[in-house]
C-alpha cells in the first residue's frame, strides 16, 4: 500500500498517474505536516496527518511524495529516518528508451520522452510534456515543471527547480540549489544557489530559504 505525502496540486496529479496505471487501490490516502484537514476527502481518498506514520508497518507501506517543489527534501529524509521506502511511478504514456536509469521515489508524468543514456536522480520529478536529450544528468530533488526541453549533454544539479516551458541548450550546467524562472532559456553554466531569469537566462540573485518558500 501507498501513501502520498502532500495533499496539494501535485499531490492530486500524483494520484492521477496512480489511476491511469491502474493502480488507484494501491493509494490509501495523503499526508501532511500539521494536518487541519485530517478526515477529509481529496479526489476520493483520506487526508490525515504524518503523525500516523510513527505506527504503520514498514513492510507493508511505501511513500512517495506529491510536493512538487525542492523543499520536499526535509520530509522525505525525515520519512526515511523512520525506514520507510519510496515507490517509483511512471505514467504509461512516456516513452523512454531502455538506456534511462532513475533513483528512488522518482515521479515521470504523462507526454515525457527521454532518449539515451540518460540519469535522474532519487525524488525529482519531471512535470508534463517534457523532452530530455541525450547524455542528461538530472540530480536529487530537483523538479522539471511542464513543458521544459533540455538539449543534450546538459547537467542539473540536486535541489534545482526549472520552471515550466524552459529551454536549456546543449553542454551546460545548472549548479544546485538554483530556480529558473518560467520561459528562459539557458545558454550558458547557471552557478549554484542562484534566481536565474530571461532570454538568455542570466543570475539575477543569490537565493535564501524564504526566497524559496516565496518562488514557490
Amino acid at each position: 500500500m501507498i501513501y502520498i505525502l502532500g495533499a496539494g496540486g501535485f499531490a492530486r496529479e500524483t494520484l492521477n498517474i496512480f489511476i491511469d496505471l491502474g493502480r488507484k487501490d494501491e493509494v490509501v490516502g495523503f499526508l501532511e505536516d500539521n494536518c487541519r484537514r485530517r478526515g477529509e476527502l481529496l479526489n476520493g481518498k483520506t487526508i490525515d496527518d504524518t503523525s500516523v506514520l510513527i505506527n504503520l508497518d514498514r513492510d507493508k507501506m511505501k511513500l512517495i511524495c506529491g510536493i512538487g517543489t525542492p523543499l520536499r527534501k526535509g520530509l522525505i529524509e525525515r520519512t526515511k529516518e523512520l525506514g520507510y521506502e519510496y515507490e517509483n511511478v511512471i505514467h504509461p504514456s512516456v516513452i523512454k528508451s531502455e538506456w534511462v536509469e532513475f533513483g528512488e521515489g522518482f515521479i515521470i508524468c504523462a507526454g515525457n520522452i527521454f532518449t539515451s543514456q540518460i540519469t535522474v536522480g532519487s525524488y525529482s520529478i519531471v512535470n508534463l510534456d517534457c523532452t530530455i536529450g541525450h547524455d542528461v544528468k538530472i540530480g536529487k530533488y530537483t523538479t522539471i515543471s511542464p513543458g521544459v526541453h533540455i538539449s543534450g549533454k546538459v547537467t542539473i544539479d540536486d535541489g534545482c527547480f526549472i520552471g515550466t516551458g524552459t529551454v536549456i541548450v546543449e553542454n551546460v550546467s545548472i549548479g544546485s540549489n538554483s530556480f529558473i524562472g518560467a520561459g528562459a532559456v539557458v545558454t550558458e553554466d547557471i552557478p549554484e544557489n542562484v534566481l536565474a531569469v530571461g532570454v538568455p537566462a542570466k543570475p539575477i540573485r543569490k537565493l535564501t530559504d524564504s526566497d524559496w518558500r516565496e518562488l514557490v
